[in-house]
């Protein structure tokens, strides 16, 4: 497991994450919609063709399916697979900062050619992986989980590199991952009695999830505990207050 290890139960990550949330949630829901609609323009295209018989009516619609296909693999690589980088990005900041911004959903355009390279070297091993069957490709989504925060965070990594650390770092904590997410099952069920709508929430929920495990594997998860205590700042005063009358009565029994 390396240097990096999350001592805190699924429990306490979902009730720090409901914390960080406090105060966010409606610019979550809003962020949420915009990727939604950005970054979900490149999907697949279900292609319908005309039966007429008509050999250059089919050929028309063969070419336009391809070329409006091809739009959309490009699309989704240049464009939505940053702005969904973006997306994890914001949380990230927010669970450090505790706001949410929606300027930073575009953060990854900065950045341009580490993020296109990562997130594209990333989705192309899952699916490699995934021709192995199901699972083998499961795996690996958790074990790259943690690229894009580790690509921000690494300025000097290229996207290799920061794929590659993702792989290292959460070895021995995929399945800890894997039963964070799971947990959530019960909200996915209620979402979709909502006709979808519930995801909109429960979308930042599940990312904020993500930012506190990623923050403790690096040791940056925020402890109330090692904050100095209101007591601490008051015997500190104190402490300075006696010193100070302790030099002035020095310096009259000198006097004397």
């Amino acid at each position: 497991m390396g240097n990096h290890t999350v001592n805190r139960e699924n429990s306490e990550i979902r009730a720090e994450s409901r914390k960080i949330l406090q105060g966010n949630w409606g610019l979550g829901v809003a962020i949420i919609l915009v990727v939604s609609i950005l970054g979900g323009i490149g999907g697949s295209s279900g292609s319908s063709f005309s039966t007429n018989g008509k050999f250059e009516l089919e050929a028309i619609f063969a070419v336009g399916a391809m070329i409006f296909g091809l739009l959309s693999i490009l699309y989704t690589i240049l464009v939505s697979n940053v702005i969904n980088y973006g997306f994890s990005i914001s949380f990230l900041n927010m669970g450090r900062e505790g706001k949410l911004s929606f300027e930073d959903l575009f953060i990854g355009f900065k950045d341009y050619g580490r993020v296109v390279g990562m997130v594209f070297i990333k989705n192309f091993f899952i699916f490699l992986w995934s021709l192995l069957l199901i699972i083998p490709g499961i795996i690996k989504t958790y074990a790259y989980s943690m690229s894009d925060y580790i690509l921000k965070d690494n300025p000097t990594l290229d996207s290799l590199q920061a794929i590659t650390k993702s792989k290292e770092m959460m070895r021995g904590w995929k399945a800890k991952l894997f039963l964070l997410d799971l947990s959530l099952i019960g909200w996915w069920f209620l979402c979709i009695f909502t006709c979808g709508i519930g995801f909109l929430w429960l979308g930042s929920y599940y990312k904020t999830n993500h930012i506190v495990f990623y923050l403790e594997l690096i040791g940056e998860d925020k402890d109330i505990s090692e904050e100095p205590a209101e007591d601490d700042y008051i015997i500190e005063a104190a402490q300075k207050e006696i010193e100070k009358l302790n030099k002035e009565q020095q310096e009259n029994n000198d006097l004397l």
